[in-house]
């Protein structure tokens, strides 16, 4: 296939475990309509937003137009590398995350957090946590093996990161087009968060779907089917 006839290129940035692992199913809806890469963060480093950040910036096509999608904890990522944009990004899709901290409340609870037990905790807790339902055995079995293979001061430090973060300032600089991918039943991202993205960046468009906090994962189809006219138009 030519350069010119290839299909566009979406860049995917992890949530919380870091490992992409759980980009398969989105991958899979996809298809050949986009060529999905996946960047993967390390499992056994303890690395912030600002790190984590070089590290994507690094991994970057640098021959094509593409677009960036970060879901979850990489959402302030996607935001800050959209808000200084690489030669070929085109457009930016955040997808259940937030621009700063999404839980205010728990601000001052930062410290605490290299103490938070999550990948030990039973699994009928750690499901609303982590993938956002009620219904424990429902979670994508891929959630649990994914998370397995990262250390657990990794999850931590994350969890810290994202209690501190705040890329609202990066958010109001983006002048790209930018696609709002929000689950209809997400536990673990307030709505609020999402109407702070909104409120701040108003050229953004908005997608709600049905479906809980993993909404790549549960609900691939469907967003799909906002993601590849919102990469096509936004790359043409």
């Amino acid at each position: 296939m030519t350069a010119t006839s290839s299909p566009p290129t979406l860049v995917l940035l992890p949530g919380l475990d870091g490992t992409g692992k759980l980009f398969s199913e989105l991958v899979r809806a996809l298809g050949s309509a986009i060529d999905a890469q996946i960047v993967s963060y390390p499992v056994d480093r303890a690395l912030g937003y600002a790190e984590l950040e070089a590290l994507v910036r690094a991994a970057l096509p640098a021959e094509r137009r593409f677009v960036v999608l970060g879901e979850s904890f990489s959402g302030p990522i996607a935001i800050r590398i959209a808000a200084d944009p690489p030669a070929g990004l085109a457009g930016v899709i955040l997808c259940g995350t937030f621009a700063k901290n999404p839980y205010p409340l728990l601000g001052c609870a930062r410290p605490l957090a290299v103490w938070f037990p999550l990948k030990s905790l039973p699994r009928w807790l750690r499901a609303p946590l982590m993938w956002g339902s009620l219904a424990a055995e429902r979670a994508p079995a891929q959630l649990n093996r994914a998370m397995a293979a990262v250390s657990a001061d990794v999850v931590r430090h994350r969890i810290a990161a994202l209690l501190a973060v705040d890329a609202s300032a990066a958010l109001a600089r983006i002048r790209l087009p930018v696609l709002v991918l929000q689950a209809g039943h997400d536990l673990v991202v307030p709505h609020s968060a999402t109407r702070w993205i909104l409120e701040t960046a108003p050229h953004a468009q908005l997608v709600e779907i049905d479906g809980p906090h993993l909404l790549l994962q549960t609900r691939p189809e469907e967003c799909a089917a906002a993601v590849i006219p919102f990469v096509r138009s936004a790359i043409l």
